[in-house]
């Protein structure tokens, strides 16, 4: 069996799939429909963090950060899976409103660390119960057997 590797390191299987397994159309297929149903949360927070001029990947940020108190910025690029420049500049708007503050790490001066403000936890409690309740409204009539396979 041949095996290549994709962005996360781990091999992939490249034997052909029967063709009967292949959806026909893509919005059939399983990662167009994970596509949508990411796209369909970002649209319902960005609904909600629209207030706060903020996006979906800024409050992302926001909830890591509360979770873990602070992160290097090359943390928050693996943690995101978006490219450095991305969180560069999300980061940028979460200091300037000043939900954020950032500083050198004393053991690399190289790295910078971010934090939150008062204002960023306050912040980051929102949008981790926003993040919360769409989690609950997703799994609500999900088997507690189904919900053990989809974590595995």
């Amino acid at each position: 069996m041949q095996k290549s590797k994709i962005v996360s390191d781990q091999p992939v299987d490249n034997d052909p799939i029967p063709s009967e397994d292949l959806a026909p159309h893509l919005a059939g297929r399983l990662s167009f429909l994970v596509h949508t149903i990411s796209a369909r949360i970002a649209i319902l927070g960005n609904k909600h963090f629209r207030e706060h001029d903020i996006n979906h990947f800024s409050a992302r940020i926001l909830v890591f950060l509360l979770e873990r108190e602070e992160l290097r910025v090359g943390e928050l690029v693996e943690l995101m899976l978006l490219p450095q420049s991305t969180i560069s500049s999300l980061l940028n708007v979460l200091r300037k409103r000043r939900l954020i503050r950032r500083r050198r790490d004393p053991k690399d001066n190289r790295s910078v660390i971010v934090s939150l403000t008062s204002a960023g936890v306050q912040l980051a409690g929102d949008c981790d119960g926003l993040s919360a309740r769409v989690q609950e409204l997703m799994l609500r009539d999900i088997s507690a057997k189904d919900k053990q396979v989809v974590y595995e």
